[in-house]
């Protein structure tokens, strides 16, 4: 037996001017593309031979260029038509947050999963994981036999989840039956900071399902939490559970309507946790804390959900503030002009500029006189295989206020990206990090961690947010008390 597998990943924020083309993704063909998906060993130990097709993993970021996803499309196409009759089986990663420019159905994961199912007919197995912070809809799942995305936020057993869905498909291709999700659309709409799964409802919403899923009449359950950062008809959160057979849908639509209901029952409980507060607040917040390393998020610039991080609100609010002599990073701040000003800069020489880019309030520029104290290289994650070229960071005259100065929207949440930049996160009491919750990796590094509730890209007070296309009504946006699905 034979399984065609590929991954197109893309988080995609229409609240920043910039456009995605092709030349920003990680691609990546055969072996590579395997080993990026987790999923060698599954197979392999089952005796199912693996043809890779394309590995295309966007960091979060704007929205695609049409010409870029299609591209990228076509090519899993044509993979996918040269191997014809050969493999028994598809696996896919997909986000389930893209965006397209131009795009009818604006979701990529939409428009691609109906092209694959089109070219390979109504029955071949199709198992898909996902990122919970995606939107899905019937028009999606209708195309596939297998949807399961991540439990955890953050997102710590995504290789487990990916491993997982693959082995339920080796299920299906060595058992084959009918098998079709059952989707519940439900009308809540949260970001990932207020749906962090070792807080309620999650928490229990997780319990839940795994307690319906020792029933082996479900094969696989799922909640969708949704994602917010760019206006489509499919933004909901989602329940989707798996039949193991055809005799298994009613039991399994239950199941679905008992999720979905507690989801809705509980739906106050989605809200912030831990530490936050306004900007000029959780600055004070961090300086106060007597230890290291405190972590500031800025929240409404959040590159994880695809803010740009132009801002300079919470470097603002730290040149204004009396530091107590702490040595502070701000990692960082997204100027291609100043960046680029900076070429050919050496190590100790004194440089001044105006850093922030203008195009919105957030992104204002502010003075810097200062050195230039190291050269790095700026990485997309954690295992060295998206390097995008160098970083500077600048020591602010006069503070122990370093800037770390980046030409692409970073998030700096492992301790290699650090150690790439030149820098050790440790040496500072405060690091500024453009995050929501903190990420899986941060958080046995920090002592103590607060959100700046800064607005931006990614603001994380949803309601402010202007939706055009979205269904309504939507919670919180309107006060509704009950739960009616989305169709």
């Amino acid at each position: 037996m034979k399984v065609l597998v590929a991954h197109v990943s893309a988080e995609c924020n229409e609240h920043i001017s910039h456009t995605v083309g092709l030349d920003e993704f990680l691609l990546l063909r055969g072996d590579e593309c395997i080993d990026a998906l987790y999923v060698r060993e599954v197979f392999e130990e089952a005796g199912i031979e693996i043809i890779p097709s394309q590995f295309a993993s966007l960091p979060p970021n704007g929205m695609v260029k049409k010409e870029a996803y299609v591209e990228i499309a076509d090519r899993i196409i044509n993979d996918i038509n040269t191997h014809m009759g050969t493999f028994d089986g598809i696996y896919l990663h997909l986000h389930g947050a893209s965006g397209v420019v131009g795009l009818e159905e604006i979701s990529g994961e939409h428009y691609i999963i109906k092209r694959i199912r089109n070219a390979v007919g109504k029955y071949l197995p199709i198992a898909v994981s996902m990122d919970p912070h995606g939107n899905l809809s019937e028009d999606f799942t209708k195309y596939t036999n297998i949807v399961r995305c991540y439990r955890e936020s953050p997102h710590i057993d995504h290789i487990e989840t990916k491993k997982l869905v693959a082995e339920k498909l080796v299920d299906l291709m060595k058992n084959r039956r009918p098998m079709t999700p059952i989707i519940k659309k439900l009308p809540i709409m949260v970001g990932g900071e207020r749906s962090v799964s070792a807080k309620e409802p999650m928490r229990s919403i997780n319990q839940l399902m795994d307690q319906f899923e020792e029933d082996s009449r479900v094969f696989s359950i799922c909640y969708n939490v949704g994602y917010i950062r760019h206006d489509d008809d499919k933004l909901g959160a989602a329940v989707i559970v798996v039949p193991n057979t055809e005799k298994d849908h009613e039991y399994c639509d239950f199941v679905a309507q008992q999720v979905s209901q507690y989801a809705w029952d509980h739906r106050h409980e989605f809200k912030f946790s831990g530490n936050y507060d306004e900007p000029d607040a959780s600055v004070q917040m961090a300086i106060n804390f007597d230890g290291k390393t405190a972590v500031i998020t800025d929240s409404g610039d959040n590159c994880g959900a695809g803010g740009a991080g132009h801002n300079t609100v919470v470097l603002r609010e730290l040149l204004k503030a009396d530091l107590k002599d702490k040595h502070v990073l701000v990692a960082g701040i997204h100027d291609k002009a100043v960046h680029s000003a900076l070429e050919g800069t050496l190590e100790g020489q004194p440089v001044s500029f105006d850093l922030g880019n203008g195009e919105t309030p957030e992104s204002q520029p502010v003075s810097i006189k200062g050195t230039l104290v190291k050269i790095g290289e700026g990485m997309y994650g954690g295992n060295g295989k998206h390097v995008v070229g160098p970083t500077y960071t600048v020591n602010v005259e006069g503070t122990n206020l370093d800037v770390l100065i980046m030409n692409r929207n970073i998030q700096y949440g492992q301790m290699s990206q650090f150690h790439k930049a030149g820098l050790e996160f440790h040496d500072y009491e405060i690091v500024v990090v453009k995050m929501g919750y903190l990420d899986t990796d941060l958080i046995p590094e920090t002592a103590y961690h607060v959100m700046a509730l800064t607005d931006g890209p990614t603001i994380q007070r949803s309601e402010r947010i202007p939706f055009k296309r979205i269904h309504r009504p939507m919670w919180p946006m309107d006060d509704v008390e009950e739960l009616i699905y989305i169709k």
